[in-house]
């Protein structure tokens, strides 16, 4: 008895701390760190640096661009490669908006800003470069820059027949989440390049995929580093992940969400919340009965979410790449809490509260530079703004092409 009683507590310590107590190896299927989360950024400084190992290499970062003990890649890899230079999106690397060329004090590699007048490496950008390597966190939404700033590098790397790798990032929105107008021929800009919807559910990873595929017929030297022990029903806060702000009013991980709906409202006279605590999370505007826009919200009985009825006075912020509205001057608005951060349609949300304020306040306008249009993709939304459809049309618009879009998106997914 007490020797079956010995062997059944070798077995379980055997299993526990990933032993096989016959040949005292480590076995595979029981180690607590099989089950651990990896970046791809980790993956590459370990079992995929076979891809860097002995090139020259071009790193595309800003400061999110850490691993999950939040070291910063950037001065990881300039220990374990030839770094030659150091391409950064909007906002910069430290995310401080130093968008020029300098060179970095930390690191002494050369910077070349992709944001301003200059958005694409040049052949003389990449004579000392036989690699480019893309790890930055974006948020999913077609008008963040960083997916730009991606295509723009894939097709450079593709030009001068450079390798091009992504270290795949997760998701913050639901990674099924896909929504919003398509970007419509006409309507490209550095807020709209690839033609995909608002929300395209793709990981960076799955997204290069698509762009090499659709736009460069499969010849860009791509390389995808995966994570580990990732799926599309991960939920981001669960990897507790160092938070870095991708980008100067993406304060958290709830901020990235709202801000697929949103952002849209950069193209009106109705403050998206810049200036707050919950930049992008809060909107309104002087003009405003907060009460009013919150009950015309919630009879829409929109899936996982309610809106709250507020009063808040915007300041001024560090980043002035986008200035808050309004500062100093109590605005009336709504907060857009989430209740079901699966069922959530942050897009569907933030079309919502802009058709309500436009049939609410005659105080809402549409910028007439049409900036909006970049940002939806297509005048339709302003269009049929103006001309006073309901919410349900608006929705209804779009949803043909959205299906069609999402029949293209199964070719590319990398995590199921």
């Amino acid at each position: 008895m007490i020797i079956n009683f010995l062997l059944t507590a070798a077995l379980f310590y055997s299993a526990f701390i990933g032993f096989d107590i016959n040949t005292n190896k480590k076995s595979i299927g029981y180690t607590l760190s099989d089950n651990k989360f990896i970046l791809g950024n980790e993956n590459l400084l370990s079992k995929n640096s076979d891809l860097i190992s002995g090139k020259s290499v071009g790193l595309i970062v800003n400061s999110s661009s850490v691993t999950s003990s939040g070291d910063f890649f950037p001065d990881m890899l300039s220990k374990k490669s030839n770094l030659t230079k150091i391409f950064t999106p909007e906002h910069g690397l430290r995310g401080n908006d130093r968008n020029e060329d300098y060179i970095d004090e930390v690191t002494g590699i050369q910077i070349v800003s992709l944001y301003g007048a200059k958005k694409k490496p040049t052949p003389n950008d990449l004579y000392d470069t036989d690699v480019l390597v893309y790890d930055i966190q974006d948020v999913g939404a077609r008008f963040y820059t960083f997916i730009n700033t991606m295509f723009y590098c894939m097709e450079a790397a593709y030009e001068n027949e450079k390798g091009f790798i992504v270290c795949d990032r997760p998701m913050i929105p639901n990674a099924e989440y896909v929504d919003g107008f398509m970007l419509q021929n006409g309507e490209e800009s550095f807020v709209g390049m690839l033609h995909i919807p608002i929300a395209y559910g793709m990981t960076c990873g799955e997204l290069a995929k698509f762009i090499n595929d659709e736009y460069f017929a499969g010849k860009c030297r791509l390389s995808v580093v995966t994570m580990d022990n990732y799926t599309r029903d991960t939920k981001y806060e669960s990897l507790d992940l160092p938070w870095i702000k991708p980008s100067p009013n993406i304060y958290f991980p709830s901020s990235a969400v709202s801000y697929l709906g949103t952002c849209l409202f950069e193209g009106t006279n109705f403050a998206e919340g810049r200036g707050t605590d919950k930049p992008f999370e809060i909107v309104g505007a002087p003009y405003c009965d907060g009460n009013l826009l919150a009950n015309e919200l919630n009879a829409l009985n929109l899936n996982g979410v309610t809106f709250e009825s507020i009063s808040f006075t915007p300041g001024t912020i560090a980043s002035n790449s986008n200035p808050p509205k309004f500062v100093g001057e109590i605005c009336e608005g709504v907060y857009i809490k989430v209740t079901n951060e699966k069922t959530f349609e942050p897009v569907k949300a933030g079309l919502a509260v802009m058709y309500a304020a436009n049939k609410l306040f005659p105080g809402f306008q549409i910028n007439k530079n049409k900036f909006i249009d970049k940002l939806a993709g297509s005048s339709q939304l302003r269009e049929m703004l103006n001309n006073g459809s309901s919410y349900d049309q608006i929705i209804e618009s779009y949803s043909s092409d959205l299906q069609q879009f999402r029949a293209v998106r199964e070719n590319y997914l990398i995590y199921k």
